[in-house]
């Protein structure tokens, strides 16, 4: 397989890191996943690397179990970033067009977009992605190709995203250390939105809750264009530490309770169902713990309702929750829990679905599974990105996570330009 058909994703989370191998077709368009690597994240908490020498060694172990299903080296991949330190704002920004025709071109493109950046922000903070939201030509809004057209007066909306310097340069460090280059970074809930979302739902008004095993991702998205990002330091390991301790459990065994028998509604449980478990070993002996699944269902209730009120709090705040008309898509590990996307419902007052990866038209071989949602999520962003440095890159980008540097490489250096500032 030639070097150009090939793009891989690398998901660092929390508690698993997952790699996934694709192969592009002529058109750039991703055809198949040709391997796919999953080890337990080791050395990361709530998102970012907290031990570099832990965290490297298993982005190696799934690196290589992805590069030998595939059958091919893995020099470079694509990698999600997230973590509390995550901010993001909402810009706005004019620019009176100069030239004699007063047709718009690619430069006032690229002041608008310079001036959409030109943000005092903290020393420890970077930009991560710039993100054109519309144009207003002469008053008119909704425009999202400006460049051929024609008008006197240009307004660019857009979002920033940014993330802590010393985080990102750990992560890159991490993954360069297991030997693997970083083609670029990409927000994992931008990531997760690619795989899980479609164009309706986007277009019509939709926020995307991937809530993984430290933390809980939120996208909202308004006419098709991203609104918000937020990322919550709270995820599916808080849930499992509360069985954990209202069950007086090992963690292990709090984890595998909560994935055979949790479920995310107290309401719908009997209150007669009574199960026993194992609770791990106690002195050198096997422990099992009796309890009521409704028992069960209430801790999980509390903890799950939590974070879908502050996934609101985000909406709320945010100022386009009354735009929201397709709801909630849950995805990501937790996602599979029985019950949460009733949990959603009846604090979001919205239709909630579950989100698994949507494979592109005749691809093959994609996970269905949500806990690879970030990481196809991040195949299709690089396959995307690998086809823009083609011979057929389009003048004007299209894509909403479209990353402010033209040159990857240079962006990715950047990180570590900071270094002095920090």
């Amino acid at each position: 397989m030639r070097e150009s058909a090939r793009v891989v994703a690398l998901d660092v989370g929390t508690t698993k890191v997952a790699c996934l191998v694709g192969e592009l077709d002529a058109d750039g368009t991703l055809a198949r996943v040709t391997g796919i690597g999953s080890a337990p994240a080791r050395g990361m908490h709530k998102g970012v690397v907290i031990d570099l020498d832990d965290a490297s060694g298993s982005i190696h172990q799934a690196v290589e179990q992805a590069a030998g299903a595939a059958g091919v080296p893995i020099p470079g991949a694509f990698v999600g970033v997230a973590g509390s330190h995550i901010v993001s704002m909402n810009r706005k920004v004019t620019l009176d067009n100069a030239n004699p025709d007063h047709q718009v071109t690619s430069a006032e493109r690229k002041e608008l977009m310079e001036r959409l950046t030109a943000v005092e922000v903290p020393p420890d903070l970077q930009l991560i992605h710039a993100l054109p939201r519309e144009y207003t030509l002469d008053g008119q809004d909704g425009i999202k190709r400006p460049v051929g057209m024609f008008a006197r007066r240009i307004e660019m909306s857009g979002h920033l995203i940014y993330g802590a310097v010393n985080s990102i340069q750990n992560l890159i460090a991490a993954v360069g250390s297991a030997g693997v280059e970083v083609d670029d970074i990409v927000l994992e809930p931008l990531a997760s939105s690619e795989a899980c979302l479609t164009e309706d739902e986007r277009s019509s008004g939709v926020i995307l809750v991937d809530i993984g095993g430290g933390t809980t991702d939120v996208a909202m998205f308004v006419g098709d264009r991203l609104v918000h990002t937020a990322v919550l330091p709270v995820g599916g390991n808080h849930v499992t530490k509360d069985i954990s301790v209202g069950l007086k459990v090992p963690l292990p065994a709090a984890e595998a309770i909560k994935i055979e028998y949790g479920h995310g509604q107290s309401h719908v449980v009997e209150d007669i169902e009574m199960v026993k478990a194992d609770a791990g070993i106690f002195g050198g002996s096997e422990r099992t713990v009796t309890f009521s699944r409704k028992y069960l269902a209430r801790i999980i209730e509390a903890r799950v309702s939590e974070i879908f009120r502050l996934v609101m709090a985000q909406a709320q705040d945010s100022g386009f929750l009354s735009s929201i008309a397709a709801g909630i898509v849950v995805t990501g590990g937790t996602s599979q829990l029985e019950g949460i996307c009733g949990v959603a419902e009846h604090i979001a007052r919205l239709p909630a679905r579950q989100g698994l990866p949507i494979a592109p038209p005749g691809a093959v071989d994609i996970p269905g599974n949500p806990v690879y949602a970030t990481a196809v999520g991040l195949l299709l962003y690089g396959s995307r990105q690998a086809h823009k440095r083609g011979p057929s890159q389009a003048p004007e980008p299209s894509t909403i996570t479209q990353g402010f540097w033209n040159e990857v490489l240079e962006r990715v250096k950047g990180w570590f330009g900071q270094s002095d500032k920090t």
